[in-house]
């Protein structure tokens, strides 16, 4: 880290950009002391990129966050890119995976929270879930193979990369681990991955102006033991008719769990749990200055419930969104949603968000 921001130091074309969120949600809940602190009053999220063009083909990018996980390296990469069909990046990287990681900072999507899947602090029940899938921004230290191949009617994008992969212990992963202790890997097995997405920018059809597919793909151990696997699967999708945007992802987590039957409350068949997860959302202007969304995103864990916990085998969550984002100046939104959660398991709960976003 610190030799890339020595090499960012010393060359000369660098481009530096950033935002701030400011973030208040009002809670209408049954149930405080099951909502993490996060959710409870007023939090912010800031980062700083910066990218260096080295030369034609070799650049440095750096992207330090501050936020409820404090301060960060989101990424910190050296890219080479000779061709358009082939590129090489080393270093902490974000990890490709599903298409929501192409735009997790607040300033680049539309709603107040991240899509359930990729939910982090404002997570309702969070502590009860230990959050949901993949917690956005993944990012982690590795070797990114990757490339653009465009045809006549079709662009195909790669990613093929093998990284340090998330922590963790008693049966799954654990996120906050996994960023304290970043710099090093917990055993000798890199996670591999990789996605490809199959984009069509110019379609037969008047109505479309863009529609793009992917797949993803992950797969590696998450134990100091070196023996208990992780493995993570999706698709998502993209479209634009007109001025709106349709968006959506499907995506799993299978998880091993150790033969340790005194940890759970029932008696163990299967040495695994299983987390899915999607969203669906559509957004689009209303007027100048004014935009709308509306999203429905979900995450259902099946597995045996370790002691302590309140869930049933199969627990489910839902949640319903609706927001406006109105800009009053350049590079300014304010952020505007309404959220309905409801969990099977547990009594529904509402939220409002009110956020102020800054880009520079």
């Amino acid at each position: 880290m610190i030799t890339l921001l020595a090499l960012i130091s010393v060359l000369g074309d660098i481009n530096v950009a950033g935002s701030v969120y400011l973030n208040q949600p009002t809670l209408f809940s049954k149930d405080r002391r099951a909502l993490p602190s996060t959710v409870l009053g007023m939090n912010a999220e800031t980062s700083v990129k910066m990218v260096a063009e080295a030369s034609d083909t070799v650049s440095a990018h750096v992207k330090l966050c501050h936020g409820c996980h404090g301060i960060e390296a989101d990424m910190a990469y050296l890219d080479w890119a000779p061709t358009e069909t082939f590129g090489v990046r080393a270093g902490r990287l974000p990890v490709p995976f599903g298409e929501f990681y192409l735009r997790y900072d607040p300033a680049n999507h539309a709603s107040t929270t991240k899509p359930l899947p990729y939910a982090m602090g404002r997570m309702l029940r969070r502590d009860d879930y230990n959050l949901a899938l993949l917690p956005e921004p993944y990012p982690d230290q590795g070797l990114e193979v990757y490339g653009l191949l465009r045809g006549d009617f079709a662009e195909l994008t790669y990613h093929l990369y093998a990284v340090a992969g998330l922590k963790g212990s008693a049966g799954d992963l654990d996120f906050i681990r996994s960023r304290t202790e970043y710099w090093a890997d917990n055993n000798r097995t890199p996670v591999v991955g990789g996605r490809l997405s199959l984009a069509f920018p110019t379609l037969p059809f008047k109505l479309w102006r863009w529609l793009s597919i992917g797949a993803s793909g992950l797969h590696g151990t998450y134990d100091d033991e070196d023996e208990l696997s992780w493995t993570m699967g999706g698709v998502d999708l993209y479209a634009r008719f007109g001025r709106v945007n349709l968006r959506g992802e499907a995506l799993f987590r299978r998880t091993e769990i150790p033969d340790t039957p005194a940890r759970y409350r029932q008696q163990l068949v299967d040495l695994f749990t299983q987390r899915e997860g999607f969203y669906a959302q559509l957004d689009g202007p209303a007027v100048s200055g004014l935009d709308w969304l509306i999203r429905l995103d979900g995450i259902r864990r099946a597995g045996p419930v370790p002691l302590g916990n309140t869930y049933s085998p199969k627990s489910e969550i839902l949640r319903y969104t609706g927001g406006l984002n109105y800009s009053p100046a350049e590079r300014i939104k304010l952020k505007l949603n309404y959220e309905y959660w409801t969990f099977n398991d547990y009594g529904d709960e509402h939220i409002l968000h009110t956020g102020l976003v800054g880009t520079f």
